[in-house]
């Protein structure tokens, strides 16, 4: 029977033949649709450009950036579109119908080309499912919004996260999680239960609200938390809807902060580090750690080097900036960081000389040291930094 050592590599071969790169989870980031009027020409330039800029939004991670960006001819990234009718057509500012729904998609590359060609950063793909905590008081009704709940401020919170591109993990609320969280902690945005709560549906950030109406407005208070750092704010509307659009850009805003990622646009400024991971013992954790790493966007490649019955060394070629991918990690919390594992250090026996030839061999031994300090000098300058982590289980 294979033990763990020769099974990975018979693994690890197939990936090298078969499947080079472990690609991330596809989205939608590039998609947008939108009801119209019609369909002409001028009604269609003005969704591609509408359109245009929800898209830029969504993947720098700005709720401003096109206050920021030379906006470019929108018709330049569209990569095709279609049309659908409306059963039920609503109506827009003006009163028009608008029996028709515009579905755009747009060309990723060459949108996250312009953005890093202009230094701006990219959020990409690698999107962690953020968890939202919402407790709600509308008049005499309190309630914690769940997973399965059909409400209109819940919807209101859906398509606000989905316009920015954030997966949402809405929780069941149920005793297990009433236990361990309570109304109280979600209002006061109390970060330890909170935390302890959400790692039941997710490793990512945390989400929470409080939306109280007092007869004539809405108040909220907001908190998001991260590995790195958490955000409070506060926001006051007499709608709802307009209320959590705002509280949603200021949440995406803050983790566009973290994981938008300045490029390297030429391959020769690629930097390449590696990453010890340890507690990985079988194949599937191998094969949880390479798509992880192969699916965030400060990657360009990552390659195994060395494994063994514990742990597993990629090479991993950068990107972005070296600390913008460990800034990644860490709010991922896919990995725990940790110290370099201690080695049994063996005592290695020095050659002895013969004193009768001590003259003829001392010439014969200082030029091999010069040389041999002047490699490793050269060489230092060449080493590839190490880090350590632990695969979270």
């Amino acid at each position: 029977m294979f033990n763990f050592n020769a099974k990975i590599f018979v693994f690890i071969s197939l990936l090298m033949v078969f499947s080079p790169v472990i690609a991330g989870h596809a989205t939608n980031l590039y998609d947008v649709e939108m009801p119209v009027v019609d369909e002409s020409a001028a009604t269609r330039w003005g969704a591609f450009k509408r359109g245009l800029s929800e898209v830029f939004i969504r993947i720098s991670g700005d709720s401003i950036i096109m206050d920021k960006l030379k906006v470019p001819a929108p018709t330049a990234y569209v990569k095709q579109y279609s049309y659908a009718p409306v059963e039920e057509p609503t109506t827009n500012e003006l009163g028009e119908l608008l029996p028709y729904r515009i579905k755009i998609q747009y060309n990723a590359g060459s949108m996250e080309s312009y953005l890093l060609e202009n230094g701006f950063p990219v959020w990409g793909e690698h999107r962690p499912d953020v968890v939202v905590w919402l407790a709600v008081r509308d008049g005499r009704n309190e309630y914690v919004l769940k997973k399965n709940d059909k409400s209109l401020i819940k919807t209101a919170a859906d398509e606000a996260l989905a316009r920015r591109g954030i997966p949402e993990a809405w929780p069941k609320y149920d005793a297990k999680d009433k236990k361990a969280l309570s109304v109280a902690d979600i209002r006061g945005g109390f970060k330890d239960p909170i935390n302890s709560a959400s790692k039941r549906y997710s490793r990512g950030p945390a989400l929470t609200g409080s939306i109280i109406w007092n007869g004539s407005q809405w108040q909220s208070s907001w908190n998001l938390l991260m590995k790195s750092k958490a955000r409070h704010w506060s926001l006051v509307d007499t709608d709802y809807n307009r209320l959590i659009n705002k509280a949603v850009d200021q949440a995406a805003d803050a983790m566009g902060v973290v994981f938008a990622l300045h490029g390297s646009v030429k391959n020769e400024n690629l930097a390449t580090i590696q990453l010890d991971v340890q507690a990985v013992n079988s194949i599937e954790q191998y094969n949880r750690v390479e798509t992880y790493l192969t699916s965030l966007r400060a990657v360009d490649s990552a390659r195994p080097i060395r494994v063994d019955s514990q742990a597993v060394v990629f090479e991993v070629t950068l990107r972005s900036e070296k600390t913008d991918f460990l800034n990644a990690i860490k709010n991922d919390d896919e990995f725990i960081e940790v110290e370099k594992p201690k080695v049994e250090q063996q005592a290695v026996e020095a050659p002895s000389i013969d004193n009768t030839k001590q003259g003829d061999t001392k010439q014969g031994v200082e030029q091999p040291e010069k040389t041999v300090e002047t490699q490793l000098t050269a060489n230092q300058q060449d080493v590839i930094p190490m880090y350590y982590y632990k695969l979270v289980n």
